[in-house]
């Protein structure tokens, strides 16, 4: 990886995240073969929801601490790069990280809680007023 071997020896602490925002576009009969289905609007939302796992790396060319996340989504990326870095964080990204405590992943599909728990979009739950808190969050930012 040409990008991290000139970053090892640059002296300016660097800092870098690599993720994908999607996986590829591949065709339904793929996925219905691999995920042991014949329809994919059958699938349960947890299902569903691995289809657009990414994984993501944050690199140091210095030490910061060593951390295997479960699930994060995207949303919540800079604000962690932000922490993880020691820079200062704003309200917004304050609150961000709050949030993903309590809900890791919140996506256009349905969100997934701290203890697991798969939802659809528009799904009532115990989180409903916490979702809707953080649209009007979101749109005011």
């Amino acid at each position: 990886m040409k990008l991290i071997e000139y970053f090892e020896n640059v002296p300016e602490r660097t800092m870098i995240c690599m993720f994908g925002d999607h996986q590829p576009s591949i065709e339904e009969d793929f996925y219905e073969e691999i995920m042991g289905t014949d329809n994919l609007n059958n699938q349960t939302i947890s299902e569903t929801q691995k289809r657009y796992v990414t994984p993501f790396i944050i690199w140091a060319n210095y030490d910061i601490e060593e951390e295997n996340i479960d699930k994060l989504s995207v949303n919540y990326l800079s604000s962690y790069l932000l922490k993880v870095a020691g820079l200062e964080l704003t309200s917004y990204n304050k609150y961000l990280l709050n949030l993903s405590k309590e809900l890791p992943v919140v996506t256009s599909i349905g969100y997934i809680d701290k203890d697991n728990n798969y939802y659809e979009n528009g799904q009532k739950s115990k989180y409903s007023a916490l979702l809707e808190d953080y649209k009007k969050v979101q749109y005011n930012n």
